[in-house]
């Protein structure tokens, strides 16, 4: 296989400062970007060594950055998936962790290879997420970066995770503190926090707010408000990042602005009315999809729903969230001298000629709308293919399979619930309805858990 390819004839979007769209032939030499042009042959005797990729019916983007995502989710989808992420880890999963045996990090390793061969599969390649399980899960997590080569954001939630992250030196993996909305939480822990992270470069992560009863929580323990406590204890800076902000009053909003601080937000936690003041204070904000599936069309569309341009969309899950984590110099966008990790998505649905015809920000509306992480075809890491033609290059559809469903088992006993996983074809697979409180528990015991929808792209539609 050639060091150096040319990426032939696909319908790009830059997602740069530009907005810059239409077709062109991209030329990759080891893993950079060293090229685009709209002269293919002028780059085939520039680069006569070039492996030639046919991108004609493909549109071509950097690969996605999900700025704030629960791995452990994904199960949860199998085994409570009308449970409150937050409510079903308390409940449940501490008390699978506590049962592992501590040198046992297999556990952790199936969690994360799902969440990231997910991840790969929907054009995301780089996550951020709080780490689970002390330093066992914290070993598990790595041996997955290093399998997958996803760029990894990885908050530390003990000491136990911050100690193994500090040993570790790896160019895809970045290492934080993740400050909860806990009752302990007071301004003497935050200034412990802060000591923490002297020594070490990185980021902390604070959860202002999330769902109903996250907000009633935080009002109930946090009287002067988490921003405040964040400022009094001196780590209100720009290497602060808030996630979960749709209750989290204008003036303190300001007062993070003020310092430096960076949003993430998940678009579907928002409307119109408190979404309006977070898009003019911080100007540019990071998405996360939290306990959704990997992928980050569907918060792309929601951010449509709330007034935002085509543009802005794609910049939050690209540009603007490696910016957030200090990799803008490499990802983010397609320009010479980026890292050529790309996303290719089946430009069939909507025909890349039409694309051309549409005004740029048009066509940035026809993508979001009429795609879904479903559409990504292929997925190109540090230059070399990692996802073709919907097929996994790295690791054995089989394998994973196995490993769903020992994790399910696992995480099934616990619960007292059966969950079939079935190699059967299966006609339609739907993502079961998520947080939703009103049904009673009979009529939620006499629904059928399915596979998810990324659970069943991992495999391939052949597999079921």
């Amino acid at each position: 296989m050639s060091a150096t390819k040319i990426i032939a004839g696909g319908y790009g979007f830059a997602c740069d400062e530009e907005n810059r769209t239409g077709f062109f032939n991209l030329a990759t030499r080891a893993n950079l970007i060293v090229e685009i042009s709209k002269d293919f042959e002028g780059l085939r005797r520039k680069y006569p060594e070039a492996e030639i990729v046919d991108a004609s019916e493909k549109i071509i983007l950097p690969t996605f950055c999900n700025s704030h995502f629960h791995p452990e989710s994904l199960i949860c989808r199998f085994v409570e998936p009308r449970t409150p992420i937050s409510q079903w880890r308390s409940e449940q999963l501490l008390k699978l962790e506590s049962s592992l045996d501590a040198q046992d990090e297999s556990f952790y390793e199936k969690m994360y290879h799902i969440t990231f061969f997910s991840a790969l599969q929907s054009g995301v390649s780089t996550i951020s997420f709080a780490v689970i399980g002390d330093e066992t899960g914290a070993r598990g997590m790595y041996s997955a970066v290093k399998l997958t080569g996803i760029d990894a954001i990885a908050f530390a939630e003990s000491e136990q995770q911050l100690s193994f992250m500090k040993r570790i030196v790896d160019r895809h993996l970045k290492a934080g503190i993740f400050i909860p909305y806990q009752k302990d939480l007071t301004l003497f822990g935050l200034s412990a926090v802060a000591r923490n992270n002297a020594d070490s470069p990185g980021w902390i992560l604070a959860h202002a707010d999330e769902d109903k009863e996250d907000i009633e929580t935080t009002k109930s323990n946090f009287n002067s408000g988490i921003v405040q406590l964040l400022k009094k204890s001196k780590i209100l800076n720009a290497s602060t990042i808030l996630v979960g902000l749709n209750g989290t009053p204008a003036a303190s909003l300001k007062l993070a602005r003020a310092g430096g601080v960076k949003a993430v937000i998940v678009p579907d936690s928002l409307n119109p009315a408190n979404f309006k003041p977070i898009r003019n204070i911080f100007g540019k904000f990071a998405i996360g999809s939290n306990w959704e599936t990997p992928g980050l069309f569907g918060q792309m569309k929601r951010l449509l729903e709330l007034g935002c341009e085509p543009f802005e969309a794609l910049a939050s899950a690209t540009r603007v969230g490696a910016e957030l984590f200090n990799m803008g110099s490499k990802l983010g966008t397609l320009e010479p001298g980026k890292v050529a990790s790309l996303t290719f998505i089946d430009a069939r649905k909507l025909s890349s000629r039409r694309l051309e015809k549409l005004a740029p920000q048009e066509s940035a509306a026809a993508l979001i709308e009429d795609y879904s992480d479903s559409d990504v075809s292929d997925v190109m890491l540090d230059g070399e293919f990692v996802y073709r033609d919907r097929k996994l290059l790295l690791y054995d559809s089989s394998e994973l399979l196995k490993e769903v469903r020992e994790l399910v088992d696992s995480v099934s006993k616990y619960a007292d619930k059966s969950v079939p996983v079935t190699e059967g074809k299966t006609p339609s697979v739907r993502v079961p309805e998520m947080r939703t409180q009103s049904q009673s528990e009979p009529e939620q015991e006499s629904q059928k858990v399915e596979l998810p929808k990324n659970i069943r792209k991992v495999f391939g539609e052949d597999e079921f």
